[in-house]
């Protein structure tokens, strides 16, 4: 099912057919599993001594049932039978983890590869080395985030925190392999090569000298969410379609639509109340971590289609309600599921979005901003490589005067805070629900 997913069918259609074709699917899985056998078999008789099987796992994209249910059996199964042949197996993990660490573990695999954890992902070095090192199930390769290579994102002080503070929670420090993840970016500061060479050197040696650290517990966590969820409207009349929104019932919603419609509610409450409030919440769920990209998609398309039905009836600048975007990933970068999903959840709570799409040269941005004046420009770039492209953009806006006509927000894996204030964006994200409520603040700063 990965490979159909990742090579076969486009990024977001994926979901749709997942979820509305299950039997086809499956069949279509069925008819792939001879060949992976074919495949397994081979590697495993091959000379190779280690064998990388599993690649590319995110629990936005690989979300923890699907990963469960279509990728863990086929880990486990790839384990078995090399480790039958005395061979080492790999997985490559670079994405964000925080939410497949117990099933990764219990994947069967040796080593876990260019992990990369917090700042550019939300899975902290410490909790993998819990779960995946200490435990014995795994060994970590990778540990330290490219973005900290680079001097547009991160400062010399907060590079050697970063390293201090490594070497203090993996302690002892075994089935550990240091390394950058996911690559080394090709503009990294040398220098800060060499250091993390002189803290391996220095500080390195089992077993390592563990220090102390207080991590948030659960129940801080918990009650510190519980004040700041986003509750639905109590209006009973409205549950119907909230419950149509939350569970991306797209058929049904559009019949519970009509029939508020026909008993005289009004379709701007119609809107706000029972559609928009319940992709808020679905937004925050998505924010915290309790639903994944599949779940999004699913009430987006939802609310879409309710959409048509009310459409007639909203007044007619609805679409001003919250702004304009304009949505585009830099020149050079060809990525587009974190732009797509910033796209999906703006227009969910009322935005309107206009997506450039990928790759997109500064003069078409440029073009862009005169023809649909946005509010907000939205810039993606998922390489370090086409980071700097995002400044040109900005001083492109600049040089042709625009720039006091729109707000730029920018996001993206390798991107922080520091390189969006470097560049004088006007703010930063770092996932899907973080810039919806970055895009309604831009919003309310320019009234």
């Amino acid at each position: 099912m990965r490979f159909i997913q990742k090579e076969l069918i486009d990024p977001t259609d994926f979901y749709y057919h997942y979820h509305d074709f299950k039997k086809e699917m499956q069949e279509f899985v069925e008819s792939l599993e001879n060949c992976f056998n074919q495949v397994l078999s081979i590697i495993a008789d091959s000379p190779a001594e280690a064998v990388l099987w599993g690649t590319n796992f995110d629990d936005m994209i690989t979300y923890p049932s699907y990963f469960k249910k279509e990728i863990l059996p086929w880990l486990q199964k790839a384990a078995d039978v090399l480790h039958s042949k005395g061979k080492i197996m790999i997985l490559h993990a670079d994405g964000e983890n925080l939410g497949l660490m117990d099933l990764i573990a219990n994947s069967g695999a040796d080593v876990a590869e260019a992990i990369t954890p917090y700042p550019m992902t939300k899975g902290r070095i410490e909790e993998y080395y819990e779960k995946w090192c200490r435990t014995g199930k795994l060994t970590i390769w990778g540990g330290i985030p490219e973005v900290l290579l680079l001097e547009e994102t991160t400062t010399e002080d907060d590079f050697e925190a970063y390293l201090d503070h490594l070497f203090k929670v993996i302690a002892p420090g075994n089935r550990m392999i240091l390394g950058i993840g996911d690559t080394t970016p090709a503009h990294a500061l040398f220098d800060r090569l060499v250091k993390i060479g002189k803290y391996v050197e220095e500080k390195g040696h089992l077993p390592i000298k563990g220090g102390d650290f207080r991590p948030i517990s659960k129940t801080q966590l918990s009650y510190a969410t519980e004040r700041v969820t986003p509750q639905l409207v109590s209006d009973e009349i409205f549950k119907i379609v909230q419950e149509d929104v939350l569970k991306g019932n797209h058929i049904d919603i559009k019949k519970h639509v009509r029939e508020l419609v026909d008993k005289g509610v009004n379709p701007e409450d119609i809107l706000q109340k029972g559609m928009i409030s319940a992709m808020e919440v679905i937004s925050d769920k998505f924010k915290r971590g309790d639903v994944f990209i599949p779940e999004v998609l699913l009430s987006a398309r939802a609310m879409n289609e309710a959409l048509l039905v009310l459409e007639p009836y909203l007044t007619s600048d609805k679409n001003d309600a919250h702004g304009k975007v304009l949505m585009a990933t830099v020149h050079g970068d060809m990525h587009n599921i974190g732009k797509n999903m910033v796209i999906t959840m703006l227009r969910g709570v009322g935005f309107e979005v206009q997506d450039m799409g990928v790759n997109v040269p500064i003069s078409d941005i440029i073009e862009g901003i005169k023809k649909y004046k946005p509010n907000i420009l939205g810039l993606s770039a998922l390489l370090t490589t086409t980071m700097p492209e995002m400044k040109n953009v900005i001083d492109a806006i600049k040089t042709q005067n625009l720039r006091e006509d729109v707000k730029i927000m920018v996001g993206g894996a390798p991107v922080n805070e520091k390189f969006a204030r470097d560049i004088e964006a006007d703010g930063y994200a770092p996932d899907a629900g973080e810039a919806v409520e970055l895009a309604k603040q831009l919003i309310k700063d320019m009234i």
